[in-house]
């Protein structure tokens, strides 16, 4: 037996009704695609957390560095530490003259780049120029560099007779070395007070108060660490200068 077919009229009307019908109506194909969209759009706002998670562990990295705030006080006692061994009361001995800048028509050089300084004997530098030319200049360097020394030329040397000590010249040594350590306490200060403005920042943007507060202690105890390196190289110092 065959298909039954339709007649076209027939057609017609059972397509007109089922549309009246399907008025306001959503077939099943498309509540597939919107269900499909719906997922779609879902998923997109899951993404946005992501994103603002990434930019806030950005914000999360700290601007303070106490690694590297230790590292300029230690550079700050380093110097502080070689400016005193160059401090003599009475004996010859090269590193008076480490710090002593020279100048020149160019510029200026340190001293030790421009001579061999050594030791003639128990009371005497001997300084010899790598260039005869800059004899002049050093010898003028050394008489006004503040250490009381005065220097004379012979020949191609300079001879710098060290005086012995006496009592105002030990006290102008010790109120020298005051300011040295004073010098050196400043800039130990000075590197704390850039460590509190990273920390300051920090925590205005991220960190609690807890937090905070314990790294306040720790740039404390850090400064307090080398200021106390500080005394101790002055105590030291006084003690020598105050033996001679």
């Amino acid at each position: 037996m065959g298909k039954a077919l339709l007649s076209t009229g027939t057609a017609a009307r059972l397509t007109g009704s089922d549309s009246k019908r399907c008025i306001g109506c959503i077939s099943p194909i498309s509540q597939q695609q919107i269900r499909l969209y719906g997922s779609k759009k879902k998923g997109g706002k899951k993404a946005a957390p992501k994103e603002k998670h990434e930019d806030e562990a950005e914000s999360l990295e700290m601007t303070l560095d106490m690694e590297k705030m230790e590292e300029h006080m230690k550079h700050s006692i380093d110097r502080l530490s070689s400016e005193l061994q160059a401090v003599r009361a009475g004996r010859a001995n090269p590193a008076m003259l480490d710090h002593i800048r020279v100048l020149l028509k160019g510029g200026s050089a340190v001293l030790s780049e421009l001579a061999m300084v050594s030791v003639k004997d128990a009371q005497n530098l001997l300084v010899i120029p790598n260039d005869q030319d800059d004899q002049k200049a050093i010898d003028t360097s050394i008489r006004s560099a503040g250490l009381g020394l005065n220097p004379r030329i012979e020949k191609n040397a300079i001879i710098v007779p060290v005086p012995k000590p006496t009592k105002e010249s030990r006290e102008k040594l010790l109120k020298s070395l005051g300011a040295l350590a004073e010098h050196a306490r400043v800039h130990v200060r000075k590197h704390r007070q850039d460590a509190m403005k990273c920390l300051k920042a920090d925590a205005k943007s991220h960190m609690a108060k807890d937090e905070v507060k314990s790294w306040e202690k720790s740039i404390q105890t850090a400064t307090d660490k080398y200021i106390s390196k500080i005394e101790d190289l002055l105590k030291a110092k006084t003690r020598e200068i105050e033996r001679t």
